[in-house]
């Protein structure tokens, strides 16, 4: 399962590498034609926020795999440690279904974006929305491995420099 975890991870963080790439060049692209060529891409700004959806939502999941989240943590250093440990758990759990809500909600709304067209590009939507149940079942799973972890460990679950568990 570590090497899962890893791999999941490490995938995540290269398709949000080459996502953001793929934006900038969109975006150089466009300034260049905007400037240079005096016309606009009429496409760009489209596809350059449709990236950025992407990117926020990837980058969701393998942020709470890295532990890059900003995490308050002033209340479990004040409590003893089981209810400390008692309050990891139950954190970890609380994202476990966020990451079901947004699998289950954006399943809905690639349902809906499947009778949806975007306005420059002309793509179903369905393609756009589909980053929202990928990336919740991603966070789901990472959530309920991190859970499963504390609960079995007794203890905070800490993360390797790469990311696994």
């Amino acid at each position: 399962m570590e090497n899962l975890d890893r791999l999941l991870h490490v995938t995540l963080l290269w398709i949000i590498g080459a996502l953001i790439f793929a934006m900038m060049l969109v975006t150089f692209g466009q300034v260049i034609a905007r400037y240079a060529l005096a016309n606009s891409l009429s496409w760009s700004e489209e596809l350059g926020r449709y990236i950025f959806v992407w990117i926020t939502f990837l980058g969701m999941a393998a942020a709470f795999q890295s532990r890059a989240h900003v995490a308050l943590d002033f209340l479990m250093s004040l409590l003893p440690v089981k209810p400390s440990h008692a309050l990891a758990v139950f954190n970890t759990l609380l994202v476990a279904i966020v990451g079901v809500t947004l699998l289950v909600g954006g399943i809905s709304l690639m349902r809906f974006g499947l009778n949806q067209r975007s306005a420059a590009l002309g793509i179903p939507m369905y393609y756009v929305y589909v980053v929202i149940p990928f990336s919740g079942a991603m966070l789901a799973y990472f959530a309920l491995r991190a859970t499963w972890k504390q609960a079995v460990s007794g203890k905070q679950v800490t993360f390797d420099e790469k990311g696994a568990l």
